[in-house]
């Protein structure tokens, strides 16, 4: 039996073979499904339908959750079965009244911008539809670089301030002239400290990242001795370029220069997920690339190192591709060479060259991404 639900404003009842009433208050709304099914398989619904097609559902009036009321506009990108026209009414699970909210279980839940593929048993709009019919939103990942923006899919990219996104040594900034001995120089690489000097407070966090630095390969030397810890500052590349941001100074004996630790944190600072290899190395990777954007932010010129400039043999010219979502937009460098004769040797020469992505709306909060390794890419303004 089909279940219904009504909003009453002060509270949610459910009407089925019984009544039970669910606590609830003015400020929510219900959008799960309830919805109970005789079974049938995807054939036997096809048969069904009059008409079976699949589309983008349009913006319109809708929930706090963001849940289209009925009936919703939804964008036609094909007819499985029938026609019609481009752009359609469907029927939702919800009604969004002057007095409140109501709708039954068994219908769609859909939210704007996202694809469903619809069967209804009419031609006449609203189109009449139900999960329990088959309808159903479809989950689609752009091929290849999908992975790689999935990733990303924790970045809060509403937030205000944006956080930063450290990249290049992170979140710390090793001592910029090196070290006089090698003994000095693996104990820090193993992350072999001794306090000489109290840790001043709020600088505990910054030892531990220090630290957690280190890679322990058994190397039997004494450790490094921290002479001094002062609040200061440090230029770290970021993924929109170097910014000079607040750091603890870990000075060392016999070392010059200290070692910088960036003294933010969560929500102040995102740190980027481990790279992956998504793609064979190439052209297009974030630990090589950066990127400038445009005033409007929809064209990103790549900068990247590959192979000479031309139309001769063993040239290679270059073509920019990218999928995006709400959160990142992974770019993609794909390699045409002009090819050489069989035998000729071509010189493995690296230059700086360009590619241009233009996007269909601006970069914005966004992160740009690789779609070969997961990384970002330091974004500067182009200019």
């Amino acid at each position: 039996m089909m279940r219904r639900y009504v909003w009453l404003g002060f509270g949610l009842l459910l009407a089925g073979c019984g009544t039970a009433q669910v606590a609830a208050t003015p400020a929510r709304e219900t959008t799960g499904v309830a919805a109970s099914c005789a079974a049938a398989s995807p054939a036997e619904q096809f048969a069904a339908a009059r008409l079976v097609l699949v589309g983008v559902m349009l913006p319109g009036p809708a929930t706090q959750d963001g849940v289209l009321g009925s009936p919703a506009r939804m964008r036609v990108e094909r007819y499985l079965k029938g026609h019609g026209p481009r752009v359609v009414r469907v029927a939702t699970a919800l009604r969004i009244e002057p007095g409140g909210i109501t709708g039954g279980s068994e219908g769609i839940f859909p939210k704007a911008g996202e694809r469903w593929k619809i069967y209804t048993d009419s031609r006449r709009q609203p189109f009449p539809t139900s999960v329990c019919g088959g309808s159903r939103r479809l989950v689609s990942r752009p091929r290849g670089a999908s992975p790689a923006l999935a990733l990303w899919r924790a970045f809060p990219v509403q937030a205000k301030p944006r956080p930063i996104v450290p990249l290049g040594e992170g979140l710390v900034l090793d001592p910029r002239t090196g070290f006089r001995t090698v003994a000095a120089k693996t104990a820090y690489e193993e992350g072999r400290f001794a306090l000489r000097t109290a840790l001043p407070p709020g600088a505990i966090t910054a030892y531990r990242r220090l630290r957690a630095i280190g890679v322990d390969d058994d190397q039997k030397v004494a450790p490094l001795l921290i002479t001094a810890v002062k609040p200061g500052s440090a230029t770290f590349v970021t993924d929109r370029g170097p910014m000079r941001l607040p750091a603890w100074q870990f000075s060392f004996k016999g070392v010059a220069h200290p070692a910088s630790v960036l003294a933010l944190g969560p929500p102040d600072v995102f740190i980027p997920p481990a790279l992956h290899r998504f793609a064979a190395p190439g052209p297009g990777n974030s630990i090589e690339d950066s990127a400038t954007v445009s005033a409007s932010g929809k064209t990103i010129t790549v900068t990247f190192v590959g192979g000479p400039a031309g139309n001769e043999a063993c040239d290679d010219s270059y073509r920019a591709s990218a999928v995006a979502d709400r959160r990142a937009v992974a770019f993609t460098i794909t390699t045409i060479p002009v090819p050489a004769p069989a035998g000729m040797a071509c010189a493995l020469v690296g230059y700086a060259r360009p590619a241009v992505l233009h996007l269909a709306r601006p970069l914005g909060a966004r992160v740009l991404i690789s779609a070969t390794d997961g990384g970002a890419v330091p974004v500067t303004p182009a200019g």
